[in-house]
């Protein structure tokens, strides 16, 4: 696996030579799952269900039933990568500053000694991941 990296702004970065420079290995696993966390499913032409389409939880009051469904949007989009162990996925969701923090956790099939995560923010009219 292997791809362009990309800056925490979701711009592509430059070599001193002027190449982009790659990403590969779980670094490139990382941002993979952090932008198919940005993305709304069926935006990618050629895999429609590429995307969390976490947009659909913007509108709307927090409940516990809105806060099951993002957890098990989460985990279902998270498990279908066989590098993620999927008993390791957990998400803990609050409420902070008129926004909802999602906080996902989870560990690599193949090392299960480091602790990988990501932060997704929820308002009323964005999502942005941390």
């Amino acid at each position: 696996m292997e791809d362009i990296r990309l800056d925490s702004s979701w711009k592509l970065t430059q070599a001193a030579n002027g190449d982009a420079p790659v990403v590969s290995g779980t670094e490139c696993l990382l941002q993979d799952i952090r932008l198919e966390s940005l993305t709304q499913e069926g935006e990618l032409f050629y895999d429609p269900d590429y995307g969390w389409s976490l947009l659909d939880f913007l509108q709307g009051e927090d409940s516990e039933l809105k806060r099951a469904a993002i957890e098990m949007r989460v985990r279902q989009r998270l498990s279908k990568r066989t590098a993620i162990d999927p008993a390791s996925i957990r998400t803990v969701i609050s409420f902070l500053e008129d926004a909802l923090r999602i906080q996902v956790l989870f560990y690599l099939q193949e090392d299960k000694t480091q602790e990988y995560g990501l932060e997704i923010n929820l308002d009323r009219i964005r999502v942005e991941v941390e």
